[in-house]
């Protein structure tokens, strides 16, 4: 009797082998490449820009002035210091409002009373000292040498500042920014011009400050009352300048 032949280990391991095959050709074998894309860099455009100072100058006449009149006292007894010095601070008011000067063109800026030492080392005493600043606007140049005359004279023994301004302050200050901006274009347009390219809008604007300009004149001197009223106090005015700077930044374009 022939021994029968065993098939199944055979028929098992050929479907192993069959089951590796289809999922490698449907799993691995189906699989597609990835290509992978570098990210494109995002192209900034370039911005040119044109960086300018402007200026703008406006010269002004004063039209008017602010006196600062001082009047000082002493005297060992501090009521009597104090008594003389609202005298002739009185007598000072009422010689300005004679001159033309309006009441609401005058105020007190200052009012002291201190003690100190006063006489040579040998022979020292001590007195009080009472100070007052009266401060006047004159509106009307012509008359300020007889206004400045007429306080010394009055009472006032220091003259502490002489200042000229202009009403017309800020008409020149509009003016002068005008000119500032004028000025920072036309340079911005010749920066463009040479270097072939054309002038785009402004990007930034600023002024710098510009003060109220002021003309000083130093008259800080004091003087003995009793000489005060033969002396002429000659005043020239002069002229006042309004300057105001801008900075512009502009774009500039390529044709």
């Amino acid at each position: 009797m022939k021994p029968r032949t065993r098939v199944w280990p055979w028929l098992t391991i050929l479907g192993l082998l069959a089951f590796v095959l289809t999922w490698s050709w449907f799993g691995l074998g189906q699989r597609q490449p990835v290509a992978v894309r570098a990210a494109e860099p995002q192209s900034t455009p370039v911005v040119r820009i044109a960086r300018v100072i402007g200026t703008g100058r406006v010269t002004l006449s004063p039209d008017m002035a602010i006196v600062r009149l001082g009047v000082r006292t002493q005297d060992p007894d501090v009521s009597v210091a104090v008594a003389e010095n609202i005298r002739r601070a009185r007598a000072v008011y009422d010689a300005l409002k004679a001159q033309g000067v309006a009441e609401r063109d005058l105020h007190t800026a200052n009012l002291r009373v201190y003690r100190t030492v006063i006489g040579p080392s040998n022979n020292t005493k001590e007195v009080y000292v009472a100070e007052n600043t009266v401060v006047a606007r004159v509106r009307d140049l012509d008359t300020l040498g007889d206004v400045l005359g007429a306080a010394l004279s009055a009472g006032a023994n220091m003259v502490q500042g002489l200042t000229f301004q202009s009403s017309k302050y800020n008409e020149a200050l509009v003016e002068a920014r005008r000119l500032a901006l004028e000025d920072a274009k036309a340079q911005a347009s010749l920066m463009a011009e040479v270097l072939d390219m054309t002038l785009g809008p402004p990007r930034h604007v600023s002024f710098a400050g510009s003060p109220m300009p002021r003309a000083e004149a130093a008259l800080d001197m004091p003087m003995a009352a009793s000489k005060a009223a033969d002396m002429e106090v000659p005043v020239e005015a002069g002229e006042l300048q309004v300057t105001v700077q801008v900075n512009v930044e502009f774009e500039l374009n390529v044709p």
